[in-house]
């Protein structure tokens, strides 16, 4: 048991970090409904910058930290309320999702680009020496940093019942209207919400920086951890927050001692957090984790109304017939690194068609796109090693990922919103930690090889074969996903996603239609993802790793989730743009720009696509033809009634 000792010390202190992070979210959460995905990234932001004043700048470690945590991190949540969620009052809480995930891409991409992608080292901010306790020795840094995270709770605590502020933002949670009646301004609450919790976001990755230095992706995930400890406090506890983070923090420790004999467990210390945020959100009562946004319910009557007008879209049979034709005929125009760029285009159409089924027409924002990428292409890898076919592993690989789309819906079933983006996020973060270093995955050299397809005696292995062979399949895929959007199950998709409540009242089934869309999605993905394995004939573990998703979540809302010409946009634009225009600043500032026009277009209907859509006239067009009508008929009657005088 004594061996134990030093990891529960550990633990005990990257515990009371992420009890620190968590309790900065409930904070946020609770005044204004909205869970923020780049709560790390504001950490990890301003723990840049606490860096550059105390090593750039020279400023003493106390200041720097400061004011990196009262004065860097509160701006950075009045910019937050004021200028980015404000606008979106009364919008679907997809909506909040997308923009904070553009927040989240933004940032951590400006930090990449400002400060490179290197770890930079931190040099310890308290006393590293050590007292002795029974049994273990103790770090002065970790137990001050277990006094400081209790300290935070309970001046949280007595902040909240003791004074008048604390007390007026309760009062902003339980009621809003109610408390604008009284004299307060929700808004200037709010606003001070966010620069609370932003500070204790700051203050975490402080605290980090130390013992794992500074990375713009490392800090933004492992302050991300959070999200476990709040959703054991249900969002709403503070109490249950931090005692939920202690536990993890322990936990995680604990297991590394435990798995150290046990390799191919490597990651599941690492995966705690995921592993609890995933089983909270699944298993608790359903019910249990309602979003505060409030959202006008549409009545029973309009849903019925609305299902039953809500026409398919029309099939793209002329655009799909012009892309067909300008990619038929590619080939004659490029070699080389250029044919295998538009190659790859090709199958990321097929990767965000599949995602656009899922954000674009049921209004469902999945986090764990990639998860189905990257296990289409290593499922294909070992069935080719099997022996089977080319064409029927393929297929074979999408099939195997069906299941996987179905226990993915689980979710979709019992949450929606920002709840379903966190529970598909969690779940992509533990198939990589979990799963990636398995046999059944990469295996033990944590890689694998592909091969591309010979078909009826006929060989695709030639760049330019190949290229058509993705485009064949790629169609295929396009033809079933419009086929969806034009169909009952399409026009079900959008109606819930309108108002899933009214057009339950109406004895809509959600369930099948939701396990339907998530297993299609999962196995075009998959076909996608065998697709872009072929091409490269090698994958990794970074090939496709679990921020991807994020990170195509906003391409795919910058360029418009809502149509076909959406996704082929969005390939072109993460694909070939950057191949087109390597200046280094094109390369460096696109995923910048991606956060930030994701943000910009949360709300549009249909991204980018969607501002070059000629306008609809069929609407002016009825109207002028009912007025021409009714004047026509009451000049008719005018003449009939003179004549009838006369």
């Amino acid at each position: 048991m004594r061996e134990y000792l030093p990891f529960l010390v550990i633990g005990l202190a990257s515990g009371s970090i992420y009890a620190i992070a968590a309790m900065g979210l409930v904070v946020t959460y609770n005044t204004s409904g909205v869970l923020n995905f780049a709560h790390g990234a504001v950490g990890m932001i301003a723990t840049f910058i606490f860096y550059s004043l105390r090593v750039d700048v020279g400023l003493p470690t106390w200041l720097a930290a400061a004011l990196a945590i009262l004065v860097v991190a509160p701006a950075i949540g009045v910019v937050i309320d004021r200028l980015l969620l404000r606008r979106l009052r009364g919008a679907a809480a997809s909506s909040y999702v997308v923009v904070s995930l553009g927040l989240l891409v933004g940032l951590q991409y400006l930090a990449i680009v400002i400060y490179g992608p290197a770890t930079r080292s931190v040099e310890p901010i308290f006393s590293r020496s050590t007292f002795r306790l029974p049994g273990v020795n103790v770090g002065y840094d970790q137990a001050i940093i277990v006094a400081i995270s209790l300290a935070s709770a309970l001046l949280l605590a007595a902040f909240f019942r003791g004074t008048r502020l604390g007390i007026q933002t309760r009062a902003v949670v339980d009621d809003a209207d109610l408390t604008e009646l009284m004299g307060t301004s929700s808004a200037r609450v709010t606003t001070f919400s966010w620069m609370l919790g932003c500070s204790f976001a700051a203050l975490a990755g402080v605290l980090l920086s130390p013992s794992l230095g500074i990375d713009a992706v490392i800090l933004t995930l492992l302050v991300i951890k959070a999200f476990g400890a709040a959703a054991v406090g249900r969002l709403v506890s503070l109490p249950r927050t931090y005692l939920g983070a202690i536990g993890i923090g322990i936990g995680e420790a604990l297991l590394t001692k435990w798995v150290a004999a046990r390799p191919s467990l490597a990651g599941l210390p690492t995966s705690l957090s995921f592993i609890v945020l995933f089983a909270v959100l699944v298993f608790s009562r359903r019910g249990s984790f309602a979003e505060l946004t409030t959202q006008a319910v549409r009545t029973a009557g309009g849903a019925r109304a609305r299902l039953s007008q809500a026409r398919g879209r029309r099939f793209p049979a002329r655009l799909l017939v012009a892309m067909v034709a300008v990619a038929l005929l590619l080939p004659s125009r490029l070699d080389g690194s250029r044919l295998l760029t538009a190659t790859s285009t090709l199958a990321f159409v097929l990767v965000f068609a599949s995602l656009g089924l899922l954000v674009g027409l049921s209004r469902q924002v999945s986090l764990c796109h990639a998860v189905f990428v990257v296990f289409g292409a290593t499922t294909l890898s070992h069935f080719q090693d099997a022996g089977i076919p080319y064409l029927v592993a393929l297929v074979l690989a999408g099939l195997v990922l069906v299941p996987v789309g179905a226990l993915v819906a689980i979710p979709a079933i019992r949450l929606s919103g920002l709840f379903l983006a966190l529970a598909t996020f969690g779940f992509g973060v533990l198939a990589q930690y979990l799963i990636f270093g398995t046999k059944f995955a990469f295996g033990t050299k944590a890689l694998r090889t592909l091969t591309r397809p010979e078909l009826f005696g006929i060989s695709f292995a030639g760049d330019k074969a190949f290229y058509y062979f993705t485009l064949a399949v790629v169609v295929a895929g396009v033809l079933a996903i419009e086929l969806v959007r034009v169909t009952r199950l399409g026009r079900l998709l959008r109606a819930m996603a309108d108002s899933p409540t009214a057009t339950e009242s109406v004895g809509v089934n959600p369930t099948a239609s939701r396990v339907i869309v998530f297993c299609l999605t999962a196995f075009l993905a998959a076909i996608a993802g065998g697709l872009l394995g072929s091409l490269t004939q090698v994958v990794n573990p970074t090939s496709f790793d679990f921020s991807q998703s994020l990170f195509w979540i906003a391409v795919l809302v910058t360029a418009g989730p809502a149509t076909l010409g959406g996704a082929v946009l969005s390939a072109v634009l993460l694909v070939t743009v950057p191949a087109v225009f390597t200046a280094k600043a094109v390369t460096e500032w696109q995923p910048v720009a991606f956060g930030v026009m994701a943000i910009a277009l949360a709300q549009a209907p249909n991204g980018l696509a969607g501002l070059f859509r000629m306008p609809d006239f069929t609407g002016l067009a009825k109207a002028s033809a009912w007025r021409q009508r009714t004047t026509g008929s009451r000049a008719g009657e005018r003449v009939a009634a003179r004549a009838g005088a006369g």
